[in-house]
C-alpha cells in the first residue's frame, strides 16, 4: 500500500494555501527586510515582558509602535501589491480563537482597551505566521538561535560586569540571589535559557556539535542560577518529548505516529478541571496554601481562580482584567501589590478570567489540539521534532 507524499499529508491552512507558494526569483530587498522584521520582532518579544511590567505608559507606547512597525516591513517584504493572497497565513483556529476574544469585547468593562490589546495580538500573529512562511523554517530556526545565544551572553556579561543589575538585590526577599542578567526578572531569564537549550538540543545544520554543548551547557548553568523551577520543569518535559518524537519518527519516518483522534483527550481532562473548578474553587485555592512554594503567585492566583469561579462562562471580558486602575476586576478579589501587577504569571487562569472556559478551550484547541493532531498525521521530520518540544514550551511561555 502505496503512502500519500508529504505534501499531501503536510499542508498550509485553507486560507493561505492557494497562490501563495514563492519561486526562486523573490528581490533581495524582499528577503533582506523579512529577515530583519523577523529579528526584530523576536528581540521586541523578548523585551516585551520587561517593558509591561514596568508599568512605564512610554514603554507601553513604544512597544506597540514597534509591532506595528514590524507587521509594515513584513507587508511590504511579501509584497501584497503583486498578490494579495500572500497575506492570508494565519491558521483558521487561531482565527476562531481571535474571533471569540472579539466577540467577549461585547461584555467586556473595559472594551476600547480590549480591542486594542487584541488588535496588537492579532498583528503579533500574523507577523509571526507572515515571516516565517516568507523566510522559511530552517532560517527563521537559525536567526533565532543566533539571537538567543547572543542574548545568553549578553545575560552573562552583565551578571559578572554589572551585579547591581544581572542579580536580584537583597531589597527583594523571596528573590535575593537569583540571576536575571538583562531580562530584568528571574522567571524571564529562564525562559530563554530553557528555550536556547531546546533550541540548541536537537540537530542544527551548520553549528558544531562542540558549540552546540558549550552553548547549552552555559544556558543550563544560567537557568540553575536563576532558581526559576516552572523553566527547568517544563524545559525538562520539552526536551523529553522532543527526544520521544525524535525516535518515534526515526522508526516510522514521514507516516503517521497515531490516530489524531487522540489529542482531544487531554483538552477533555482539561475541560474536566475547569468544569470542577467553577463548582467548588476551594480544592484548588488549598492547593496553592503553600505561599512560599510558588514566590508570591499564591495571592495572585487564587483572586484568579475566585474571579473565574463567580463568572465561569463569559470572564470580564478580553483585555479588561489587568491595568485598570482602582475600578478594575481584579480589585474585588486581591489587594495591594497582587492587584497591581500587569499579568496573572500564568496564562491558563488569565483566559479563564478573561474569556470564560468555553474561550479557553477554544484556544487550547488551537494551539495545543490542533498542532498535535498535525504532528500525529506525519510530515517533515525535523519539523515534527522541533514542534513537539514547542507545543510543550507552551505552559512555560503561558507562564
Amino acid at each position: 500500500m502505496s503512502l500519500p507524499n508529504a505534501e499531501d499529508r503536510f499542508r498550509l491552512p485553507r486560507l493561505s494555501r492557494a497562490k501563495t507558494r514563492h519561486r526562486d526569483d523573490r528581490p533581495r530587498w524582499a528577503n533582506t527586510l523579512a529577515q530583519f522584521a523577523f529579528s526584530a520582532l523576536i528581540v521586541l518579544a523578548i523585551a516585551g515582558p520587561w517593558m509591561t511590567n514596568q508599568g512605564d505608559e512610554t514603554l507601553s507606547k513604544v512597544r506597540e509602535l514597534g509591532y506595528v512597525a514590524i507587521c509594515i516591513l513584513a507587508a511590504s517584504a511579501l509584497r501584497p501589491w503583486r498578490n494579495a493572497e500572500r497575506l492570508l497565513v494565519v491558521p483558521w483556529p487561531l482565527l476562531l480563537s481571535l474571533g471569540y476574544c472579539a466577540l467577549s469585547l461585547l461584555w467586556a468593562i473595559e472594551p476600547g482597551l480590549g480591542a486594542r490589546r487584541l488588535v496588537l495580538t492579532a498583528m503579533v500573529l500574523w507577523a509571526v505566521f507572515a515571516l516565517v512562511r516568507y523566510i522559511g523554517p530552517e532560517r527563521s530556526a537559525t536567526i533565532l538561535r543566533a539571537l538567543m545565544a547572543l542574548l545568553l551572553l549578553v545575560n552573562f556579561a552583565v551578571v559578572f560586569r554589572f551585579p547591581a543589575i544581572g542579580i536580584h538585590g537583597l531589597g527583594e526577599a523571596d528573590l535575593a540571589g537569583n540571576w536575571r542578567g538583562i531580562m530584568g526578572q528571574k522567571n524571564f531569564a529562564g525562559f530563554t535559557c530553557a528555550m536556547t537549550i531546546i533550541l540548541f538540543a536537537f540537530p542544527v545544520q551548520k553549528v558544531a556539535i562542540a558549540a552546540r554543548i558549550g552553548i547549552i551547557l552555559a544556558a543550563a548553568v544560567f537557568l540553575l542560577l536563576t532558581h526559576s523551577a516552572t523553566s527547568f520543569g517544563v524545559g525538562i518535559a520539552a526536551l523529553v518529548a522532543g527526544a520521544l518524537f525524535d525516535r518515534a519518527t526515526t522508526l516510522r519516518g514521514q507516516s503517521r505516529l497515531a490516530a489524531p483522534a487522540w489529542t482531544w483527550v487531554p483538552l477533555a481532562v482539561v475541560a474536566a478541571i475547569f468544569v470542577s473548578m467553577a463548582i467548588a474553587p476551594a480544592p484548588y485555592v488549598d492547593l496553592l496554601r503553600d505561599p512560599a512554594g510558588f514566590t508570591g503567585r499564591y495571592g495572585i492566583w487564587t483572586a484568579l481562580i475566585q474571579l473565574y469561579a463567580d463568572r465561569p462562562w463569559l470572564g470580564v471580558g478580553y483585555g479588561s482584567l489587568w491595568d485598570l486602575g482602582s475600578g478594575g476586576p481584579i480589585h474585588a478579589y486581591a489587594h495591594g501589590w497582587v492587584a497591581e501587577v500587569s499579568q496573572g504569571h500564568n496564562g491558563y487562569l488569565d483566559l479563564l478570567a478573561q474569556i470564560g472556559a468555553p474561550g479557553t478551550l477554544v484556544v487550547l484547541f488551537a494551539t495545543l489540539v490542533w498542532p498535535l493532531q498535525r504532528l500525529l498525521r506525519g510530515g517533515n521530520q525535523r519539523a515534527r521534532v522541533f514542534s513537539a518540544a514547542a507545543i510543550l514550551m507552551n505552559p512555560l511561555i503561558s507562564d
